[in-house]
């Protein structure tokens, strides 16, 4: 074998230091030389080959072992990095590298292992996956956030909203889980991403699921993942579900009473186990993911059916939050108007950036059966149609001027009526209070409500107790 200079760092290395470097047990290297002759081969390849070094050097490398393509490298003078092959009794990944003098000639190649745990790769692979899932998500996602309210905010200051941003908080202190109920379009995700981003899991990703709009046979694969090959049309390298996206982060199940019976036990095992099993996959991957469920149907009813398991309403609901309908918040209608016209507005130019006292009073009354998201679409229309800078009662839609109209005709007959019955609401309240001796209960029983309801009247009449 040709000499080649020793390099001037050389001599600062102790010798047993080099012998370390080059004898390890992770790369277990072999040198041959230009004639495919072993040089040196390190005592850790023993039970790969079958023989000591003493054995191996001075022998043809295929001598060592018939399978090697060491010597076909020292033909092609390409290195191969990464090659999976079949040493002593175990699949592993493997370089061949041409070894070469100062002048560029070929004097042998180096073989060692690269990884000789192939599970390894596939872990490392599984995290790939999962890195590039969330980077696709995001890319489809930033798009849609940008046309959508900011969700690190919840607008309002009614004691409907400070409830709901009261119990986010206290939510947000802990993993524990979260179900929100409440109509559709009354900005349900906008508090799961609350919950999200004022908790310890914040820089984290949030992924949403939306449960209604997955076709039955696709939801465990969409949710779960699945390995290459699984069923027809799988990817051939597979696909990481919502809830490996989730790593580390928080992850959304909208509209969980749509998730069909079989589905919701398995949902029931992950949430116990914190792992999943791909489908076609042989090894539960372990998970660490916050989970918020939100619906808009009434589960509690659904369970008396048999249509939602009662394990895993409970599993869910440890926290719950319910978000208001529109109508049930007339004070911060205006609030919310104005948030929205500037959110917007971004997207537009020279549009109104203010509201009429008229066309926001009939806001105010009108009922908003599709909550945030319908009155979202009525200033965006609005925005657009208006001609000057304020939005006026004519910008609205038909259906809100007609609904505003009719409130406001009804108003000389509502108003004495609401007066008589309160009258004699708070009159039958004492009497029967009398009647009781000042007993609540029994004065609530003998009225045919509830206690509850009872004790707000007492309070909104101001009667005084016998």
């Amino acid at each position: 074998m040709p000499r080649i200079r020793k390099p001037v760092w050389l001599s600062f290395i102790d010798e047993q230091l080099l012998d370390a470097f080059v004898d390890n047990p992770y790369e277990c290297p072999i040198v041959i030389d230009k004639e495919g002759i072993v040089r040196f081969m390190s005592r850790y390849n023993v039970g790969l080959y079958g023989k000591t070094p003493e054995q191996a050097v001075g022998k043809h490398i295929t001598e060592i072992n018939k399978n090697s393509r060491m010597h076909e490298t020292l033909v092609t003078g390409k290195p191969e990095i990464g090659e999976t092959y079949l040493l002593g009794s175990r699949q592993q990944i493997v370089a061949r590298i041409p070894l070469r003098d100062q002048d560029g000639n070929i004097i042998g190649v180096l073989g060692k292992r690269i990884f000789h745990r192939l599970e390894k790769v596939r872990d490392l692979y599984r995290k790939l996956e999962v890195l590039e899932g969330q980077l696709k998500y995001y890319r489809k996602e930033v798009k849609s956030l940008k046309s959508e309210i900011q969700l690190d905010r919840i607008v309002g200051s009614s004691d409907l909203i400070r409830e709901e941003k009261e119990n986010a908080l206290q939510a947000a202190k802990s993993d524990a889980a979260v179900l929100l109920t409440g109509e559709s379009g009354t900005g349900k995700e906008a508090c799961a991403y609350f919950i999200h981003h004022n908790s310890r899991r914040a820089e984290g990703p949030f992924i949403r699921v939306n449960c209604a709009a997955i076709p039955h046979e696709l939801i465990e694969s969409e949710l779960f993942g699945y390995e290459g090959g699984a069923f027809t049309g799988a990817r051939p390298q597979g696909k990481p579900g919502r809830f490996e996206l989730a790593q580390g982060g928080t992850i959304l199940l909208d509209e969980i009473g749509d998730m069909p019976p079989n589905m919701q036990a398995k949902l029931l095992r992950v949430l116990q186990e914190h792992e999943v099993d791909r489908v076609g996959g042989t090894k539960p991957i372990k998970l660490d993911f916050r989970l918020i469920c939100s619906t808009n149907r009434d589960l509690q009813e659904m369970i008396k059916k048999g249509a939602f398991r009662t394990d895993l309403y409970y599993r869910i609901n440890i926290f719950m939050i319910h978000t208001p309908s529109l109508r049930s918040i007339p004070e911060d209608i205006p609030a919310i108007a104005l948030y929205l016209m500037e959110e917007l507005s971004e997207k537009m130019t020279a549009v109104p950036a203010s509201i009429s006292d008229d066309a926001m009073e009939a806001l105010k009354r009108y009922s908003w059966p599709g909550n945030v998201r319908e009155l979202r679409n009525v200033l965006e229309r609005a925005m657009i149609t208006a001609e000057g800078d304020t939005i006026l009662f004519k910008d609205l839609p038909t259906r809100i001027r007609e609904y505003s109209k009719g409130k406001e005709d009804m108003k000389s007959f509502a108003g004495p009526l609401r007066v008589t019955v309160a009258e004699a609401e708070k009159k039958a309240i004492a009497e029967a209070l009398q009647f009781v001796g000042g007993n609540k209960v029994k004065a609530a029983k003998l009225l045919g409500v509830h206690r509850t309801a009872l004790y707000q009247k007492i309070k909104r009449y101001k009667i005084q107790s016998v």
